[in-house]
């Protein structure tokens, strides 16, 4: 996994891809979970890292 030129560590968007597919939340939910841990991010950001690093079925 590739996370070269992101703005975030490997680990905050790992953390955020496994919430979104572990549970059902909205990327809002989740860029609200997010913000109550200490990371402030967009939720169009946390969608663009879920459709680029989870494979296609």
């Amino acid at each position: 996994m590739n996370t070269k030129g992101h703005c975030y560590p490997k680990s905050i968007i790992l953390q955020a891809v496994y919430f979104e597919l572990r549970f059902t939340l909205s990327y809002r939910d989740l860029e609200e979970i997010m913000k109550m841990r200490g990371v402030h991010v967009d939720h169009a950001a946390i969608q663009r890292w879920v459709y680029k690093f989870t494979p296609s079925y």
